[in-house]
């Protein structure tokens, strides 16, 4: 049996030049072809903290998501997500302990996003590469106020994105081919993202227009092992 770990850190630059250790990442490619992705997020101010586990099928199909949010030292609550045929289950644990569920229809192309600045360039897995034309994303959020005092069970968002070419992108962490996205978001927004290899693993993320224009995510730091267990 045969695995593969890449884990890292990805660096925030906000527009005014202040730089932040923003978030750590494991994402495991399972031996069924299925990857894995745990993160840990924490806000610029650091009054934030997310703690989050997604698993997606070999062809980006969102399986189960886990997300856990810590606000002002103290923990806001829990939301797991699981999709089974075309349907998504939503179950909350707020810190009082009373658990609520529903039910959402999962159309094919869907994913769920919890927020991991990682898990964006994700979004782009369903895009056509073989052309530029503009392409819907249809996202499940996990809240709609993730980043305040409640937890929920999000909605879905429709965006616009298109695949913008090859290019070859140094950070920190060292020089990736990379195929470059653009996103028009929901929330007025132009995002510029840039992945590389078969399990699109984040390389850097530019808004370019909306709120925080300016800011530049990018991977600061990678380590890659493959692992083999004797059967």
């Amino acid at each position: 049996m045969s695995f593969e770990i890449y884990s890292g850190r990805i660096d925030l630059t906000e527009p005014d030049g202040q730089r932040f250790d923003y978030e750590r990442f494991i994402l495991t490619v399972n031996p069924d072809g299925t990857r894995t992705l745990r993160t840990l997020t924490r806000s610029p101010k650091g009054d934030l903290l997310r703690d989050v586990n997604q698993l997606v099928a070999a062809d980006w199909r969102p399986i189960e998501a886990l997300g856990r949010l810590f606000y002002q030292n103290k923990a806001y609550g829990t939301v797991l997500r699981r999709v089974a045929g075309d349907k998504l289950q939503s179950m909350i644990w707020p810190q009082s302990g009373e658990i609520d569920t529903a039910e959402f229809d999962a159309p094919p192309g869907m994913t769920v996003g919890f927020h991991p600045i990682f898990h964006d360039i994700w979004k782009m897995s369903y895009l056509d590469t073989s052309h530029k034309e503009w392409q819907s994303i249809l996202i499940h959020t996990v809240s709609n106020t993730w980043n305040g005092s409640t937890l929920g069970h999000g909605q879905q968002i429709k965006g616009q994105a298109r695949f913008d070419g090859a290019e070859r992108v140094t950070t920190p962490a060292g020089t990736f081919e990379c195929q470059r996205f653009v996103w028009k978001t929901s929330h007025g927004k132009v995002i510029h993202l840039w992945r590389t290899g078969p399990h699109h693993l984040f390389v850097k993320l530019l808004v370019a227009e909306g709120d925080k224009k300016g800011s530049v995510y990018e991977l600061s730091a990678l380590e890659t092992q493959k692992v083999t267990w004797p059967l």
